[in-house]
Formats: structure tokens, C-alpha cells, sequence
């Protein structure tokens, strides 16, 4: 148990450019809070974030790291849900620092990928200092790369 995010990719209504247009958005946030302080680190909480053709993943840096956020351009099911229409993943941030890139990215892919995903968490959005956690450091940083007000996915 802790505290995650998670969402549901359906590819069949992914458009073409979506990914390239998500990871360079996911880019500009990840620079971002990096100079803003945020540590981050590869999916191994070592080295840099990593952006490829076909994926990028980063997670918080060093002690600071905890679940790796990944996202692929093609999304795929394991074996064991092969059958399911959409495909599910989560990250568990466990409310560590990285975690205001992980919802601030998660915002964005919901503007970029529209109806072909769907955004849950453990998270409240509004900050509420009762929540066991919430998505207003997400928001903020969105709100400060974006310049536009963001948006519950």
C-alpha cells in the first residue's frame, strides 16, 4: 500500500502524435521542476530522466526516488491482460517530492490524449490539509510551465 496514481490508456482512440507531443510537454515539466530544486532521476532514481522514441520514464532521485513513472508510445497489456481493451498502469509515489511531476504530467496527458485515458488516484485534487495527500503542487507546477489553469483529469 501507498500512495498512487493511475490511469487507463485506450489505444484504439489514442491519436498518432499524441505521445510525441505528450513527451515533449513531459520534457518541459521534468526541466522544470529540476530547476526548481524537484530531484529527479531515471526510472532508477539514478542519472537523468530518460526520453526516447518510443518511451520516457523518471522518478524521484537517489533516497528521494520510489516508483518510476513510465509511459510508452505504444501502450501494452501483460499477458494476463491481454484480453482487456485498455491498458492500466499506476505509479506509487508515496507523496515524495517527484510526485508534483507525476500528477502535473498526468494533467497534461489528459489534455493531450483526451478520451483515450482515464485519471484516478489516491489523491484529493484540492488541497485539503485532512487528505491523506493532494495534487496541488501538480497543479501549481502545470500552472506555472502551462501558463493556463489545470484542469481535474
Amino acid at each position: 500500500m501507498g500512495y498512487t496514481h493511475y490511469w487507463d490508456r485506450d489505444p484504439q482512440k489514442e491519436s498518432p502524435d499524441a505521445f510525441g507531443r505528450f513527451a515533449l510537454d513531459v520534457q518541459r515539466l521534468v526541466m522544470f521542476a529540476q530547476s526548481k530544486g524537484i530531484a529527479l532521476g531515471d526510472g532508477f532514481g539514478e542519472n537523468e530522466p530518460v526520453f526516447t522514441e518510443g518511451y520516457f520514464a523518471f522518478n524521484g532521485a537517489g533516497e528521494l526516488a520510489h516508483e518510476t513513472f513510465h509511459w510508452g508510445a505504444i501502450p501494452e497489456n501483460p499477458e494476463w491482460r491481454a484480453e482487456k481493451p485498455t491498458v492500466f498502469d499506476f505509479c506509487k509515489t508515496n507523496m515524495k517530492p517527484y510526485d508534483a511531476v507525476v500528477t502535473a504530467a498526468l494533467i497534461r496527458a489528459k489534455v493531450v490524449y483526451g478520451e483515450a485515458i482515464e485519471v484516478s488516484s489516491d489523491g484529493e485534487w484540492d488541497a485539503d490539509p485532512e487528505a491523506w495527500g493532494t495534487w496541488q503542487e501538480g497543479r501549481d507546477l502545470y500552472e506555472e510551465v502551462f501558463g493556463v489553469a489545470a484542469v481535474k483529469p
